[in-house]
């Protein structure tokens, strides 16, 4: 019921999830005139909602939504309201009709899915309109479609990798299962005990940086040194980070949280909470330590993560996992860390006491007798307003825009090298409280991370450090290991996140400026990060 798709674009559409335009040439004397009604020949709207499905299942195909099941069928989706609208007659005196789908919703759970509305034309005129047309992906009966007990995988699920062509363990289905679905889904009948109760989720949506398992060398039940998972995750060429960024490469909270999320899914999927049905956990990451050994350009590349367990602790309450990482593309490896988890029951998170005990710890400039000389404030909505006009390099935005305000101050703090401090009120509605975790809300630990590297750039740019360069870009700083504490978190119940970055060396070097400090961040008047040797480049002509 399509002849010719004339329009397919993944970003269109009312919703951004997708548009679809096509054709149909009309035959007088086809079969579908001919045979409804004798005498009265018109096209069936049950044959043009055909169509409309047609379309559907080809958008479905070209998203690959098929390989993340071996064996499946379209279906209707159960329990969806459908509404047509019929406003004309399609009969032999018309040439042709013409589909405007514009997708509503896409997604995986509980079953890959699209949802679309229908606009149909007869000659240019509008006709038919169809509001929640939908399909679904689904394995045919007796077709296995999750792990097996102990998380065996010994049936082929669907995937192959893009990158080495070898099946995959579990796909993109079975990550989205594991971010906000059924994790029975995406790890085995074991963890069928928390359909009914809040357990650990890893990110999702637009935080989720794990697409597939491709290996794993180690046994459910055993958390022992030495267990290891293989994982991809495809960068997208047009992935919502590269439009935000403020250089063409990766933001450094997507290495941080692709690396963090790929070890997490391995402790997890061992089994470090099954002995404890009763529990309700929450996952958080306490310490780490990451290189940027290589900063390179990964749009439209596969990223792979090398996890390996190094420990696996039980004490009253919580569960601590520590874990080495590689992450490498086409074979060469551009990050590294390692970093501790925790597993914290209600009681044991209840009484974080951050850094300090409980105390409050001032941010330095507040602990100067008087505000020093020099320091500037910097709003920041009026600094990326002027960014066109100053030309130099441009700051993230967009998802990325997370700091309101800064002070600068050159030769101040701890070091005597340079002191900013910044300011950022929170929102309860903030995109990434969704997306971190599923019924588990909060802040992620890298964009906290992702708001100093921001600062340290506005450092940069009002200090002078960029002024005279030929094409001046900020890029992450590579070769320099950073090294982090997190004793807490930023809730949608906080008010605000304050951070301040004490600058300890400025390095100038053929072609590039480096600048490294040592950072704190608080919630309120408590302080719950501490960092060490974060840092930035401004690479130049």
């Amino acid at each position: 019921m399509a002849d010719e798709v004339t329009l397919l674009d993944r970003k269109g559409g009312s919703h951004g999830l997708g548009r679809i335009e096509a054709v149909k040439e009309l035959v007088p004397d086809a079969w579908y005139f001919t045979s409804h009604f004798p005498d009265d020949p018109v096209l069936a709207g049950s044959l043009v909602a055909e169509g409309a499905v047609q379309l559907l299942e080809l958008y479905a195909l070209s998203l690959g939504l098929h390989l993340t099941l071996p064996d499946a069928r379209f279906q209707p989706v159960p329990g969806l309201r459908t509404e047509v609208k019929v406003r004309g007659q399609i009969t032999p005196r018309n040439a042709r009709i013409e589909y405007r789908i514009d997708i509503t919703e896409l997604t995986l759970l509980p079953r890959p899915s699209l949802v679309a509305d229908v606009v149909v034309l007869r000659d240019g005129t509008p006709s038919i309109g169809v509001t929640g047309l939908g399909i679904r992906l689904r394995e045919k009966p007796g077709t296995p479609y999750r792990p097996e007990t102990a998380g065996t995988v010994p049936h082929f699920l669907g995937r192959l990798s893009p990158a080495t062509g070898e099946p995959a363990l579990l796909n993109e289905f079975h990550m989205a299962h594991a971010a906000k679905g059924d994790l029975a889904v995406a790890m085995g009948p074991e963890f069928e005990v928390y359909a009914d109760s809040r357990a650990p989720y890893i990110p999702n949506g637009d935080f989720l940086f794990v697409d597939r398992v491709m290996k794993l060398e180690g046994t459910r039940g055993t958390l022992k040194r030495g267990a290891v998972m293989v994982t991809e995750y495809d960068a997208p060429e047009d992935a919502w980070y590269y439009a935000d960024n403020g250089h063409p490469y990766m933001p450094n909270c997507v290495y941080m949280e692709s690396s963090l999320q790929a070890a997490i899914l391995l402790g997890y999927y061992l089994g470090a909470t099954l002995p404890f049905p009763e529990e309700q956990f929450s996952i958080r990451n306490l310490d780490g330590r990451a290189t940027l050994v290589k900063d390179v350009d990964l749009r439209g590349k596969t990223v792979q993560h090398r996890s390996t367990l190094l420990s696996s602790d039980r004490m009253p309450g919580s569960i601590l996992q520590n874990f080495f990482y590689e992450l490498s593309c086409d074979g060469e490896v551009f990050y590294t860390g390692e970093s501790l988890f925790g597993y914290f029951n209600e009681k044991a998170l209840a009484h974080q006491v951050g850094l300090d005990k409980g105390q409050h710890v001032l941010p330095w400039l507040d602990t100067q007798a008087a505000r020093p000389a020099g320091t500037r404030r910097v709003d920041l909505r009026e600094y990326r307003a002027a960014e066109a006009t100053r030309g130099g390099p441009r700051l993230a935005g967009g998802h990325l825009d997370l700091v309101e305000w800064l002070d600068v101050l050159p030769g101040g703090g701890e070091h005597g090298q340079g002191y900013l401090r910044g300011h950022r009120s929170i929102r309860p509605d903030e995109w990434y409280f969704s997306c971190h975790f599923h019924r588990d809300p909060v802040m992620p630990g890298s964009l906290g991370v992702e708001a100093l590297l921001q600062g340290m750039q506005v450092y940069a740019v009002e200090t002078g450090l960029t002024d005279g360069l030929r094409n001046p870009r900020f890029a992450l700083s590579s070769g320099t290991e950073t090294k982090w504490t997190y004793r807490g978190q930023i809730l949608r119940t906080d008010p605000d996140m304050e951070f301040d970055v004490h600058v300890k060396e400025v390095r100038r070097e053929p072609g590039r400026i480096v600048l490294l400090g040592d950072a704190h961040v608080w919630k309120s008047t408590l302080r719950i990060y501490r960092l060490e040797d974060l840092g930035i480049e401004i690479h130049h002509d």
